[in-house]
């Protein structure tokens, strides 16, 4: 399939494949819709193994797909987080189909700014698209297991009403500079009454922003979404903010929310220590210690075996780690949230 991204490649060699695109018919919309996939490096010669499916809003070939298909890459070149299945669902008008009703706003100050394509409320008409349409497609097609939902700017709005609205829907939610400013916060303004009306579960939610100007009322607004996570987090919810405020901006965050992102969701351990000799003085490794020894006795680096450590702790300690099995997790510290060190990964990836 021709796809618009196409012009990237030079026409006297050969183009290099990074995904694939689909259309599919939509019951919701009664149209065709465009879908794009990449899947984990070694998914054919795997056929028992069960991944995470990403589903990417904004995620057509000239939108976020390339982004995160380079973060899917770095999944399968680094091992420091699970690969994942990677669904892209473009949007035609992200204007019209990831918005929440408006209650506070006048639709006219909207369109001033933004013209005609601005056409509010269509949010919940997407999420019975993706319901209805995109995720049976998906998971009747591939080997999946969690499925994440994620989204920058008006998407990652779309991801939090989701987890607001439909929780059930997902079970992991990425929401990268939410525009919480949509109707006057009221989003946010609702989120701790809908968070408390939630039943109990393993689901996850991480959220980060960056600067979003000045003398506005983003901070606000951040501010009191946080708060209703912190208060009423249904029993078993995860959630984590990261406040890059000081270090992004809106149009500088994807690929390092995305990439904290899924170090923080899916962490994968890792052993200590290299095995290059000439790194040691007298280029002899140190001798492991009992628990050390213990630990690489008991099999492959796996999470039923990782110790979780902070990096401080590791790098106070380097002989008493050296061999260990470590959850590590890479990257700055959350703002704010429920995460343990124990939290980070999943604990029941050996089982996929």
């Amino acid at each position: 399939m021709q796809a618009d991204h196409a012009i990237l490649a030079d026409p006297s060699g050969e183009p290099i494949i990074i995904g694939s695109a689909h259309k599919i018919t939509s019951t919701v919309y009664g149209e065709t819709k465009l879908l794009t996939v990449r899947l984990p490096r070694g998914y054919a010669d795997n056929p028992d193994r069960r991944y995470p499916v990403v589903f990417s809003i904004d995620g057509g070939p000239e939108q976020d797909f390339e982004l995160l298909a380079g973060i899917a890459a770095e999944a399968e070149f680094s091992t420091s987080f699970e690969p994942f299945i990677l669904i892209g669902v473009r949007t035609d008008n992200r204007y019209a189909e990831l918005t929440p009703p408006l209650e506070r706003m006048d639709p006219k100050t909207l369109t001033a700014v933004f013209g005609e394509r601005m056409q509010p409320n269509g949010a919940p008409r997407f999420r019975d698209f993706l319901a209805r349409d995109v995720i049976p497609w998906v998971t009747s097609r591939y080997r999946t297991d969690r499925k994440v939902l994620t989204a920058a700017s008006l998407g990652g709005l779309f991801v939090v009403d989701t987890l607001l609205e439909r929780p059930e829907m997902f079970d992991d939610y990425i929401a990268l500079t939410p525009s919480i400013w949509w109707d006057e916060g009221r989003v946010a303004d609702e989120a701790a009454a809908k968070l408390a009306s939630h039943a109990g579960s393993d689901r996850r939610i991480y959220i980060t922003m960056g600067d979003e100007g000045i003398g506005n009322l983003s901070g606000k607004w951040l501010a009191t979404l946080v708060s209703a996570f912190n208060t009423s987090a249904p029993e078993g919810l995860k959630w984590a903010f990261v406040d890059r405020s000081g270090s992004e901006e809106h149009r500088t965050m994807a690929l390092m929310g995305w990439l904290d992102a899924f170090r923080t969701l899916y962490l994968t351990p890792t052993r200590t220590g290299s095995p290059l000799p000439f790194l040691y003085d007298g280029s002899r490794a140190p001798d492991y210690t009992s628990a050390a020894r213990a630990n690489l006795d008991a099999g492959a680096c796996r999470p039923a075996i990782a110790k979780s450590v902070t990096w401080a702790e590791k790098n106070d300690a380097p002989s008493a780690y050296y061999g260990w099995c470590l959850l590590l997790k890479p990257g700055g510290p959350l703002t704010a949230g429920n995460f343990g060190p124990d939290d980070f990964g999943r604990a029941d990836q050996d089982d996929k």
